[in-house]
């Protein structure tokens, strides 16, 4: 009897606790874009972000830094030499700045004070305190499965005065258990009222699968979550629809065939859906969303079978009502001779106002930026 009546003392104590002691966790909420209008004039144009300054240029990724796009790409001899750095160029509204080489093996070896075999992909990320933040991987030991993320950031990035931009040193994000390996990036974060953001990361050592890795301003893991699970699904790309609801466009690394899959969640990320098929082809490569702001959700993809010699744009209503439609065709080449290879692929928007920004890796040995508004795109889709 006495240890039922302790039992049950216990029970109504650890009860109370839950209730009153234990904070309640709030549901997240998301940043979500503007109702933007389309202009009456259609207007495009295109440039070139980098100019060979290497044999290979690659991953390239954008934000805006007020109405300034900022783009940062790895380039080098080819993906995973020694010899790769990061490389940043800012865009005046006609053309791009002479790329400033920000992070290569050495300076992450001196930043990091650890090896550093090799350097990869870049994710660019502005605070609202104006800093231009890298998000970066690297790798010490074996291939891209035993990545770690880094970061570093400028505040004076696009104001320097006198001086070159100052960058912060590198640290070392710890975001997995196991040995802190196998977290890669690729695309750019979403962000939360509270000044926190969701990083889109993935894993491949093993599996390959996505995740959202919550982090405060100051680099705080707030919360990761997966997205997908398995060995086929990577690179994920969020798009916020709503305060709880938003989309993850995934690369398909499966069995063939391929297509772009999607998962999405309606509790602010804290659990997202199995990803199904859009029904759009990839052949294991990257994709890129963006919420227009306009009820239409755009996508920049490899729609084909096998290969990334087209780069397309793809729309469909925002809350899903619709299918995806191929509207628009950005590169397109002639595959044959089968010995000529060419690629026009890892695409990133972004957006300010009415204006579209894109760039992506032109056949790995430039980046390429193309700029559109809404009244363009509506033009195109006619």
């Amino acid at each position: 009897m006495i240890r039922l009546t302790l039992f049950a003392a216990g029970a109504a104590l650890f009860l109370l606790a839950w209730l009153f002691l234990i904070p309640v966790r709030e549901l997240p909420v998301f940043e979500t874009p503007t109702r933007v209008e389309p202009a009456k004039t259609p207007g495009d144009s295109e440039h070139w972000v980098s100019n060979s300054e290497t044999r290979e240029a690659h991953s390239a990724t954008l934000a805006m830094a007020g109405n300034t796009p900022v783009a940062v790409w790895y380039g080098g001899t080819e993906e995973g030499h020694r010899d790769v750095a990061l490389f940043i160029s800012s865009f005046d509204g006609h053309q791009w700045t002479r790329p400033d080489r920000i992070m290569d093996r050495a300076m992450a070896e001196n930043g990091l004070d650890r090896y550093i075999r090799k350097v990869g992909n870049p994710a660019l990320h502005v605070w609202p305190d104006g800093a231009v933040g890298v998000f970066f991987v690297t790798v010490s030991v074996g291939g891209w499965a035993a990545s770690s993320i880094n970061y570093m950031e400028s505040k004076d990035y696009l104001h320097p005065g006198d001086q070159a931009p100052l960058w912060t040193k590198p640290v070392r994000l710890t975001t997995s258990p196991f040995l802190n390996l196998s977290t890669l990036v690729r695309n750019p974060a979403i962000t939360h009222p509270d000044g926190s953001i969701g990083l889109p990361v993935y894993h491949e050592f093993i599996g390959k699968f996505a995740e959202n890795l919550r982090l405060s301003r100051d680099l705080t893991v707030l919360d990761k979550r997966r997205i997908s699970w398995g060995t086929d699904t990577l690179q994920p790309s969020i798009s916020t629809i709503s305060e709880t609801h938003a989309v993850s466009l995934l690369r398909h690394a499966g069995a063939s065939p391929t297509s772009v899959q999607v998962s999405s969640t309606t509790d602010g990320g804290l659990n997202w859906s199995e990803p199904v098929s859009t029904g759009l082809p990839n052949p294991n490569s990257a994709v890129a969303a963006l919420n227009l702001g306009n009820g239409k959700l755009l996508m920049a993809l490899n729609d084909t079978g096998d290969g990334r010699h087209r780069l397309s744009l793809a729309l469909r209503p925002l809350d899903g009502s619709g299918p995806w439609q191929v509207f628009h065709t950005l590169e397109e080449a002639d595959t044959d001779p089968e010995s000529h290879e060419f690629e026009y692929s890892y695409p990133t928007f972004s957006q300010h106002g009415e204006d579209i920004h894109l760039v992506y890796t032109y056949n790995q040995v430039r980046i390429k930026h193309v700029r559109f508004n809404l009244a363009w795109l509506n033009a195109s889709l006619k």
